[in-house]
C-alpha cells in the first residue's frame, strides 16, 4: 500500500500539544466477513461465457478515538478472493478509509489528514464496481494532508484558509498518478439566523505524468433556511484552467439546490459543476442534475432517484459522455432480526466520440438475518444487463448470488 502514513502527520502535530489529564474515548472493533459468490459470467463478456464461484475473506477492524487535540477514525478491511475454477488467479486488495483531526492551537489552527484506499472503476462516467469484483477497476490510494486556520471570533463572520495536499495513486498502470497543491480562502456571513452569504477561492496546482496544470475557481453565494430543515442553497462563479504545455479555458461553474421535507418524505434538488476524480484523465468535468426522493415507512425507507450528468475532458474542452439514470431502493424490516432490499438503477452512457449509446439495467436484491452475539447472515442476488446497437462488447448479462456471515466482536 503505497503512502498510508499521514495520519501519523496528526499524530505528532497534536503532540505539540500536551494532552489534558482526563482519558480520551477509545474504541476497537475486530471483525471478520466470509463469504461465497457464484457468478455465471465471471469476465462480464458477450460471448463465451464462464462461470466460477469466488471465496472472499475480509478480515478488519475499526477504530475511533476523540480527544480534545485529536480525533481519529480507521476503517480497514483486507479482502482476499478465490477462484475456485481458475478463471482468475488469486486475487486481494485492501479497503481502508483512515481520517484524522488534530487541534493545534484550539478554535484557531488545524490539521486534518486522510488516507482512502479502495478498487475503482477506470471510468469515471461508469461505477463497475458494485457489478464486478474487478472488471475495468483498479486499485487506488488517496493521501490528503490540509493544515488551515479558522477565525471565527468576528460577529457573524467565519474566515477559513489553508493548503490542501493530494496524492493520488492507481495500481493499474493504465491510471495516472496525480499530484496536487490547493491553496483555499473561504468567507461566510451569517446576516440572520436563517440567511448566511459565502464567497470561496482557490487556486490549484496540479502534476501528473501526462499534463500538468493550473486552476482558479470563485464563486460566491448564500443559503436560506426557510423552514424547520428546508432550505436553498446556490453557488456561483468562473473557474480557469491553464494547461502549462496547452490551451486555457475558462468556464462558468457552480452548486445550488433545495432541500424541503414534507409531513411524510423529502425532496431533494441539486446541481452543479464538479472536477472529478478520472483515473485515464488529468482533469474531467463534471456538470451534474439529481432529483432525491426520500419516504421513511413504518418498517422501513423508500428511495427513489434521477440523475443527468455531462463529462467534459477539460484538455480539449470536448464533451465525452452523457449519462442519465434512474431507479430506487427499499428497506423493508420483514421481523426484528430479518432486514429486506430491493433496488433497481437504469442508466444510459451516450458516448459522443464514438457516436453510440449503451443501457444498463440493474437489480439488486438482498435479505439480512441478525443471528445475535455479534452474528450475521446474508444472502444478495444481482443481475446487470447491457445492451448497446452499435458497441459489440457492451452487450451481455450477469447473474451473481452470493451468501455470507460475519461477526463484529
Amino acid at each position: 500500500m503505497k503512502q498510508a502514513a499521514p495520519l501519523l502527520i496528526c499524530c505528532a502535530c497534536a503532540a505539540l500539544v500536551p494532552f489534558p489529564a482526563h482519558a480520551a474515548d477509545f474504541r476497537v472493533t475486530p471483525n471478520i466477513t466470509v463469504s461465497e459468490e457464484f457468478t455465471d459470467n465471471v469476465f462480464e463478456t458477450a460471448e463465451g461465457k464462464r462461470y466460477d464461484f469466488i471465496t472472499r475473506l475480509l478480515p478488519g477492524l475499526s477504530l475511533d478515538y476523540k480527544a480534545s487535540v485529536l480525533d481519529l477514525s480507521v476503517a480497514y478491511n483486507y479482502d482476499y478472493r478465490y477462484y475456485a475454477r481458475n478463471s482468475r488467479s488469486d486475487d486481494t486488495t485492501h479497503n481502508l478509509d483512515a481520517r484524522g483531526l488534530a487541534r493545534i492551537v484550539d478554535e484557531f489552527l488545524l490539521l486534518e489528514a486522510s488516507d482512502t484506499y479502495k478498487r475503482v472503476s477506470l471510468d469515471v462516467s461508469r461505477d463497475t464496481s458494485n457489478e464486478s469484483l474487478f472488471r475495468n477497476q483498479s486499485d487506488q490510494n488517496i493521501v490528503t494532508a490540509s493544515p488551515y486556520f479558522v477565525i471565527s471570533t468576528i460577529p457573524h463572520y467565519t474566515i477559513k484558509g489553508g493548503y490542501r495536499y493530494t496524492n493520488t495513486w492507481y495500481k493499474d498502470p493504465s491510471g495516472i498518478d496525480k499530484t496536487e497543491h490547493r491553496a483555499f480562502a473561504d468567507l461566510s456571513y451569517e446576516m440572520t439566523k436563517q440567511l448566511s452569504l459565502t464567497g470561496t477561492y482557490s487556486y490549484v496546482i496540479e502534476d501528473t505524468a501526462v499534463a500538468d496544470l493550473n486552476r482558479h475557481e470563485a464563486m460566491v453565494g448564500g443559503r436560506y433556511e426557510y423552514a424547520d430543515k428546508s432550505f436553498v442553497f446556490a453557488n456561483g462563479g468562473a473557474s480557469r484552467i491553464s494547461y502549462r504545455h496547452g490551451d486555457t479555458f475558462t468556464n462558468p461553474i457552480w452548486n445550488a439546490g433545495l432541500t424541503h421535507v414534507f409531513d411524510s418524505f423529502t425532496v431533494t434538488l441539486s446541481t452543479g459543476v464538479q472536477y472529478s476524480e478520472d483515473p485515464l484523465r488529468a482533469s474531467t468535468e463534471e456538470t451534474f442534475y439529481s432529483a432525491v426522493f426520500d419516504m421513511p415507512l413504518k418498517r422501513g425507507a423508500l428511495t427513489l432517484n434521477a440523475s443527468y450528468s455531462d463529462f467534459v475532458n477539460t484538455a480539449t474542452d470536448e464533451r465525452e459522455t452523457r449519462r442519465y439514470g434512474g431507479g430506487f431502493t427499499l428497506h423493508h424490516e420483514l421481523t426484528q432480526r430479518l432486514t429486506g432490499t430491493l433496488g433497481f438503477a437504469a442508466e444510459r452512457y451516450e458516448q459522443n466520440q464514438l457516436d453510440a449509446y449503451t443501457r444498463k439495467f440493474f437489480v439488486d436484491a438482498g435479505l439480512r438475518y441478525e443471528l445475535g452475539e455479534g452474528f450475521s447472515l446474508g444472502g444478495t442476488y444481482r443481475y446487470i444487463d447491457y445492451h448497446s446497437p452499435r458497441i459489440v462488447a457492451d452487450n451481455y448479462t450477469v447473474n451473481r448470488a452470493m451468501v455470507e456471515i460475519r461477526k463484529v466482536f
